[in-house]
């Protein structure tokens, strides 16, 4: 049964029903009336093993609201969902949803952004339809994931080895500002923008990440240049240091270089002096198939002196 009441400046709707309890607050009655409705009768398809007479639009609303907003990387997942939103998929009921849509979908996007940018997409749609297929029981199957019955991913593209040369690393750090002591912790560092911008705490020559992208903390090991940058402070958000270094290489016509190329250039000056698990522990990278294949670089020539 649904119960509603006033709620500050706005109206509380309050939902139980087989156990399951939701509540949302809204600016009028009739909304929250209106939501409660859909709610209501969500869980009642679900009971019975029915897929709503809902939109794909809904179930993106629904996962942007209840699960994206409570992620760290929130504002790339909003964000990329609102685009969604605002595609022709959004329209589609869930209860016609098949192959034919997903690379409709597909097609369109491949013909607007790299492949690269749609396998990431890719992966958010196959999350959505995971928690909508096990968690809320909105549908049977992923028409996004379940490999051999759904539309083939765009192939993987090769790893970027883009890495940035003295040269540009002198003119991106000249101004010595925020930017440039960031730029300057990543490529001797490796951190990401975000760990940078989280102002970890500094102990003796280790700075301390409470939580870094893979849910652990760490302790990265500082030099004495990186030590020298963070005492200069870093008082930029992660968004704002990858739009700045965008910015920064633009006027300086350094072309085709990220902010996460800097983790490739520091990764490729350290594995020159550490061994790959060190360096793995420095740079919480869990995979060392990815780290071998994708950030070690060693000389051949180098190699070849010591045999």
């Amino acid at each position: 049964m649904a119960s509603f009441r006033r709620y500050r400046e706005g109206w509380r709707a309050e939902v139980f029903r087989r156990g399951v309890r939701k509540s949302a607050t809204f600016p009028s009655k009739g909304v929250a009336v209106a939501w409660a409705g859909r709610v209501e009768a969500e869980i009642m398809a679900g009971a019975r093993g029915e897929i709503p007479n809902l939109t794909v639009g809904a179930l993106l609303e629904r996962y942007r609201r209840e699960v994206s907003a409570h992620k760290k990387g929130k504002r790339w997942e909003e964000v990329r969902l609102g685009a969604m939103l605002r595609d022709k998929l959004a329209q589609v009921r869930l209860r016609g949803l098949d192959a034919p849509h997903v690379s409709d979908w597909q097609r369109r996007r491949m013909e607007a952004v790299s492949s690269a940018s749609v396998r990431r997409e890719r992966n958010l749609l196959n999350n959505v339809f995971n928690v909508a297929v096990h968690e809320w029981k909105w549908l049977e199957r992923n028409p996004f994931g379940e490999r051999g019955k759904s539309v083939r991913r765009p192939r993987d593209g090769k790893p970027r080895n883009r890495i940035a040369t003295s040269d540009e690393l002198e003119a991106l750090t000249a101004p010595r500002d925020d930017l440039s002591r960031a730029v300057i912790i990543a490529t001797e560092t490796a951190m990401r923008c975000g760990e940078i911008a989280s102002r970890p705490k500094i102990s003796g020559r280790v700075a301390r990440l409470v939580d870094s992208k893979n849910g652990e903390g760490r302790d990265v090991p500082l030099s004495a240049r990186a030590l020298e940058a963070f005492s200069g402070g870093i008082h930029l958000a992660a968004g704002s240091i990858s739009t700045l270094f965008a910015r920064r290489c633009a006027q300086l016509g350094i072309e085709d270089l990220t902010f996460h190329d800097l983790k490739h250039t520091a990764m490729t000056r350290l594995s020159k002096i550490l061994d790959p698990w060190e360096l793995a522990k420095m740079t919480g990278n869990r995979d060392m198939n990815l780290l071998l294949r994708v950030y070690y670089k060693h000389d051949p020539e180098e190699t070849a002196k010591k045999l």
